[in-house]
């Protein structure tokens, strides 16, 4: 292997479908005003700052935010008091396509109120994927680790769905101190400016006696205009970002301490760098996946979506030994972030008494998946980037 295969290098990431990191704080309607393509996020030091003597306005204001009134306005009394909302702003984004209505929006992760895809996630998203091309007797593991939790369950014990993978996990990889991927250091990309990014809007498709449905509150619908949206931050597709990625030989080959990936991979074969070694098991795993994918749309006629990944196909196909594709963030499912994919129905029976709070259908799991819409019609799906190691 070359003598400089180990040091920092540069990666590129380049947005191929909206990606949305983060998930878990909600942007609510007062905090926000919609003017014709765009809204525009207050800043409420700003307003409260620049109006601090208008009494009547701040009492009107805080009755209203406190009220949680579903019809509360902050427009409404914004131009009663002749405030411009335009003078308070953080930032605004665009709608990008987005028709249904909406009260809250999904808030992409960000850093002194810039946009960026923390290393964190890029990491977690590899790794995820790299688990899946683990040799069939190893993946085993994680079926037997979740037999063990289904027969805990059938006595009567207490058993948490979020640590069922646990065991396998380090039977595998070993504890965080021992696990190879600590040989995988990853930064936090380069900041997006605002016109990076954009308003998506995400609806759920539903599979339900072998026909496609849309998720709505009122039940599932023909209809995809009657379903209900998701309406989130995310990076448009075109977008590069910059960052870096070491890879060391460890991660790979292992030492006295650690044992490398190579021996635990279903496939494996000689690259030039450790760089160039995940890149192709991504690559592989990636692949797969979107076959899968393919032959799942197919089947319920959803015809925009599998010409969307033949796109990511024919992509995929053309990369070079240091370019991989991966699907990362909010939206992107089940399978993508699991070894899941490999279960069968008999692992979905015993996860279902495992996890009651989910909705497991052991014939047919995940039987949701979630996809962007674009001026009311079905468009892609989310999450997906090429990454390019320099």
């Amino acid at each position: 292997m070359a003598a400089d295969s180990f040091e920092s290098k540069t990666y590129e990431i380049e947005v191929l479908t909206p990606t949305i990191i983060g998930g878990q704080d909600k942007i609510q309607s007062f905090e926000f005003v919609r003017e014709g393509e765009y809204l525009y996020f207050l800043n409420f030091d700003k307003l409260f700052e620049q109006n601090l003597f208008k009494d009547s306005f701040i009492e009107e204001l805080s009755r209203g935010l406190s009220s949680g009134e579903r019809d509360f306005n902050i427009k409404d009394i914004l131009k009663k008091y002749s405030i411009d909302f335009k003078k308070v702003v953080k930032y605004r984004l665009r709608l990008e396509g987005v028709t249904s209505p909406y009260r809250e929006v999904v808030a992409f992760v960000k850093s002194a109120g810039r946009f960026y895809i923390p290393g964190s996630s890029l990491k977690g998203a590899m790794r995820s994927s790299i688990t899946k091309a683990l040799s069939k007797n190893l993946l085993q593991l994680y079926g037997n680790a979740l037999s063990n939790a289904y027969q805990k369950a059938l006595n009567n014990s207490r058993v948490d769905p979020k640590f069922v993978s646990r065991d396998a996990d380090e039977r595998i990889f070993g504890t965080p101190y021992e696990s190879p991927f600590k040989y995988l250091k990853v930064s936090d990309s380069s900041f997006a400016d605002q016109e990076s990014a954009g308003i998506f809007e995400i609806k759920v498709l539903n599979i339900c006696s072998n026909q496609a449905k849309w998720f709505s509150r009122n039940g599932n619908s023909d209809d995809p205009r009657q379903a209900t949206a998701i309406v989130a931050e995310g990076l448009k597709p075109g977008v590069k970002l910059y960052g870096t990625i070491k890879v060391e030989e460890d991660l790979i080959e292992g030492n006295s301490a650690v044992k490398g990936l190579k021996e635990k991979l279903l496939t494996s074969g000689e690259t030039s760098s450790p760089h160039e070694f995940v890149a192709r098991i991504l690559s592989s795993v990636a692949k797969d996946y979107i076959q899968k994918e393919i032959s799942f749309y197919s089947k319920y006629n959803q015809n925009q979506i599998v010409s969307e990944y033949q796109k990511l196909l024919s992509i995929l196909n053309s990369l070079d030994k240091n370019q991989f594709l991966l699907q990362i963030g909010f939206s992107t499912g089940y399978l993508s972030k699991t070894v899941g994919i490999f279960f069968n129905s008999n692992h979905f029976t015993q996860l279902s008494k495992v996890d009651t709070q989910s909705k497991i259908y052991p014939n047919l799991f995940p039987k949701s998946r979630r996809l962007l819409f674009k001026d009311g019609q079905v468009w892609t799906v989310p999450g997906w980037i090429k990454v390019t190691i320099k």
